[in-house]
């Protein structure tokens, strides 16, 4: 499995330029002006926001796929039977993992968000699955979504995207699907469907 988030952890300073900033541990919420199928009605956590570009992951993308099936020779996750969530389009067939884990010295990582930690790391990872018996202490991300430096901004500037907040209570929703909803409350009360196309990862 390759690496695929080289700096994720580090949060940036950034000047006044847009009107809604994002940084590394916020949302962004999709707007109905976001006209892309592949993002209707997402919240997107922002892993990494610099000027060379932005990475991030949907939270509110449950699939139905048993994380073993979808990565048969991921050993580690033997036992765990918690479905995979689908990240974004760029590299499905890459795993990470968001964690909620006791702050500790010895831990060589540092928190997108109140005690919510990111790696893309197996080796990492066979330390911890084990230990976290439900999808409220780790969530496996199959799949990721990037910008190009100005490529956000400008989808912001253009009303595609709406920044706010993230907690770690949202990220680890229990109803993910209702995410979007609430965190466009009291807009609406409809559930949030999910689209065909997340049903089912499948790797690149």
């Amino acid at each position: 499995m390759k690496r695929i988030i080289p700096i994720l952890l580090i949060c940036c300073g950034f000047g006044n330029a847009l009107a809604q900033e994002p940084s590394a541990g916020s949302f962004l919420v999709a707007t109905d002006s976001l006209r892309d199928p592949s993002f209707t009605e997402t919240v997107i956590l922002v892993l990494h926001y610099a000027s060379d570009g932005a990475l991030g992951v949907a939270v509110n993308r449950p699939t139905w796929v048993d994380a073993r099936e979808t990565f048969p020779d991921a050993t580690y996750l033997e036992n765990y039977s918690v479905n995979v969530f689908y990240g974004g389009p760029v590299a499905r067939s890459n795993l990470v993992a968001l964690l909620r884990l006791e702050p500790t010295d010895d831990l060589d990582l540092q928190p997108v968000v109140d005690d919510v930690y990111v790696t893309a790391d197996p080796e990492f990872l066979i330390e911890l699955v084990d230990a976290a018996e439900t999808d409220q202490r780790l969530r496996l991300i199959a799949g990721h979504t990037a910008w190009e430096g100005g490529q956000l901004e400008r989808e912001i500037e253009s009303g595609n995207w709406r920044v706010v907040p993230a907690a770690a209570g949202q990220i680890f929703a229990s109803e993910p699907l209702r995410l979007w909803t609430e965190l466009n409350a009291p807009q609406s009360e409809l559930m949030v469907s999910t689209p065909a196309e997340f049903e089912t990862v499948a790797p690149d």
